[in-house]
């Protein structure tokens, strides 16, 4: 224990760092995977086939296209990665897909396609690397959630239960990997502004939560992650107001349960009026 508490505090470095990061060819896996070259780590990058690239490629960056949710990808791109930069240091499990609709009328293969890129691509990618980080005795791994996945919310619960599942994964991996000194962390980013309403299987999103101002920036997530890691960071929110919203939440579930269902029923009214309707998360 108190080997583990001392190295919390030991700041960590990252130039020169291998690091895999999942769903970057824009939005939040790009901006991090920016700010991280920025740092001197050397980055090996996936995204889905046919993906826009913001992310430059040159010496320090690969890029790689495939379905994260097929292990036999995820075997080629770690295989991939080694063979080109020699390790592995990092993981940042970042890649996600959304899905609006009630818990009572959710397709169920959609369903599974939600939960098999948003939680067992990235517990297939953990099982993956963590042996290869174990015999090193280091290395970190992130998991981007949602503050989706710490308060359920009306119209997104197949989303929020994707993200509650990966948080517990999260956790139970922080105290499970400790010893073995790989550092876990967890990131819960509230609404982004990115193209992630173009990678929901189906739905729109509520016009309460569409016509949110208080967006940040993939480029604010980004630094809030890259910090995270090299202060190593349990939980890290952006904004950081998503943590008092959690905390409202453990404190009286009563009052957000009336809260939510009284501003959702306004959304399902101006939805009907609006179909349009989208958000970004």
């Amino acid at each position: 224990m108190r080997a583990s508490l001392a190295l919390s505090r030991i700041t960590l470095q990252l130039d020169g760092s291998v690091i895999l990061i999942s769903g970057a060819s824009e939005g939040i896996g790009c901006a991090c995977a920016a700010a991280l070259r920025g740092r001197g780590a050397k980055i090996s990058a996936c995204a889905l086939p046919g993906s826009r690239w913001e992310l430059p490629a040159d010496d320090g960056v690969q890029r790689l296209e495939g379905d994260i949710a097929d292990e036999n990808f995820r075997r080629f791109w770690l295989e991939s990665a080694i063979g080109r930069f020699g390790r592995i240091e990092g993981l940042i499990n970042n890649v996600g897909i959304g899905l609006y609709a009630p818990a009572t009328t959710a397709p169920l293969d959609e369903v599974r396609r939600l939960f098999d890129v948003n939680v067992f691509a990235a517990l297939g990618l953990t099982q993956l690397i963590a042996p290869v980080m174990r015999r090193h005795h280091s290395g970190f791994i992130v998991n981007i959630g949602s503050v989706g996945g710490q308060v359920s919310l009306p119209w997104a619960a197949m989303y929020c239960a994707s993200k509650f599942a990966l948080h517990a994964i999260n956790d139970s991996l922080r105290r499970e990997l400790s010893p073995d000194g790989i550092h876990v962390m967890k990131v819960c980013p509230g609404i982004v502004e990115t193209r992630f309403r173009e990678h929901v299987l189906s739905g729109v999103a509520p016009h309460e939560v569409s016509g949110i101002r208080r967006t940040v920036t993939p480029e604010r997530v980004a630094e809030a992650v890259v910090r995270g890691i090299e202060r190593r960071s349990r939980t890290v929110y952006v904004p950081r107001i998503g943590k008092l919203f959690t905390s409202l939440d453990e404190i009286s579930s009563r009052v957000m349960d009336w809260y939510l269902a009284r501003k959702w029923t306004n959304a399902r009214i101006q939805n009907a009026a609006d179909p349009r309707a989208s958000a970004d998360y």
